[in-house]
């Protein structure tokens, strides 16, 4: 029976182990790297900025429509026409000397109506965009900005890996400072059985055997603590990765290792920052190119706009719709070409080219913010790592 609770007891302890999955911090990156929303939100947005590319492009692509309209007239449009018949009849008749000379009076009007009561009409038009000075540079900003939508994802991925790295390094350090304070708990109860017979014997006060157990205690509690932070870690750890928070992970890099990579031996003080080396910095450029196309392609609304069309027609007016014995289809063509020239548009264009500016200038002021807070980072960061060495 023993022997079965041992097994079992064995098989358990090896599932809690083997549950655990190993990780070193280069996989901890690349399982964030290759699982993270943020960068699948990227990728969606990416594929989203190539189809508004496609849509923008159609804009000058040519068009084909095709219509059909049918109308029945319950009463038909006419128009009062004099009576130019009957005197022409009678001075014929009158030249003639069939008739003698009369008096005709004013000439009476009737009405008349040149439409039938069926009307079907069928269209069809291919038409293109010539020239458009907007539709060009908004299809280079168009291009532009999916190039700046695939910047954002070497952001993302920059702000991922060093979440990872942040998260990891804290976990690392809560455990290693764990390993002290279990050092400190060792030496600490033997500090208490030795003080304990030292007091026992007569050679030391109670007070002395107090201090010893209060410092003792103060550790406990600090361990449980920090256990608990640890345990926090993880759990960011394991969010900042996209790891499930229910599946548990064993780290398997070495704090040392890790602050012997981290030397601050190699200095870079006297050298200038590159902060093309920033992904944020590349996109705030390219944000900048945006602004300025912008601005182009407003300013081109000013100029005209030219477009070209064909269309074939065939219109079919009968008062008996399906009687073929009426006139049938009856065809028309033509081919043309228009051209807008903008004269006053209230000052549209013109309040849109002033926000367009405001825009610019905006995003010179972030790119200038932008710089002096990397020059900060870095000048922090080389006090810090001084006084970690």
């Amino acid at each position: 029976m023993r022997i079965i609770i041992g097994l079992i007891y064995f098989s358990l302890m090896m599932q809690t182990l083997t549950a655990q999955t190993p990780m070193s911090l280069d996989e901890a990156i690349q399982y964030g790297l290759e699982n993270h929303n943020r960068l699948k939100l990227d990728n969606l947005a990416e594929k989203r900025a190539q189809w508004e590319i496609t849509e923008f492009k159609a804009i000058g692509l040519p068009k084909v429509n095709a219509s059909i309209n049918y109308q029945y007239y319950f009463a038909p449009p006419v128009q009062p026409v004099e009576d130019f018949i009957s005197p022409a009849v009678y001075g014929v008749l009158f030249q003639e000397g069939v008739v003698p000379v009369r008096d005709l009076g004013q000439p009476e009007t009737f009405e008349f109506s040149l439409f039938q009561r069926n009307n079907l009409t069928g269209q069809v038009e291919l038409s293109t965009l010539l020239f458009d000075g907007s539709y060009i540079y908004g299809l280079k900003a168009a291009k532009l900005y999916k190039t700046l939508v695939n910047q954002q994802q070497g952001t993302t991925a920059y702000q991922i890996k060093s979440d990872i790295v942040k998260a990891y390094t804290a976990v690392l350090i809560g455990e290693k400072n764990i390993d002290v304070l279990n050092k400190n708990l060792t030496t600490l109860n033997k500090s208490l059985t030795d003080i304990t017979a030292i007091y026992e014997s007569g050679f030391t006060e109670s007070l002395d055997v107090d201090r010893i157990r209060l410092s003792l205690d103060n550790v406990t509690v600090e361990k449980e603590n920090l256990e608990k932070i640890v345990e926090i870690g993880y759990n960011v750890l394991k969010f900042q990765m996209s790891y499930p928070l229910d599946k548990e992970i064993k780290l398997t890099d070495d704090l040392e290792k890790m602050v012997t990579l981290l030397s601050v031996e190699n200095k870079m003080d006297d050298q200038p920052i590159d902060f093309n080396q920033r992904p944020e910095y590349s996109s705030i450029l390219l944000g900048q190119e945006l602004n300025q196309l912008n601005y182009k392609r407003i300013k081109a609304g000013y100029l005209p706009t030219a477009r070209a069309f064909v269309n074939v027609q065939g219109s079919l007016q009968r008062n008996n719709l399906f009687d073929n014995n009426e006139t049938g289809w009856l065809p028309t063509s033509a081919a043309g070409l228009a051209i807008d020239f903008p004269i006053f548009d209230g000052r549209l264009k013109r309040s849109q080219l002033e926000q367009v500016k405001l825009d610019i200038e905006q995003a010179d002021l972030q790119k200038q913010d932008f710089e002096m807070a990397v020059q900060l980072q870095v000048l922090n960061a080389q006090l810090g790592m001084e006084n970690a060495k």
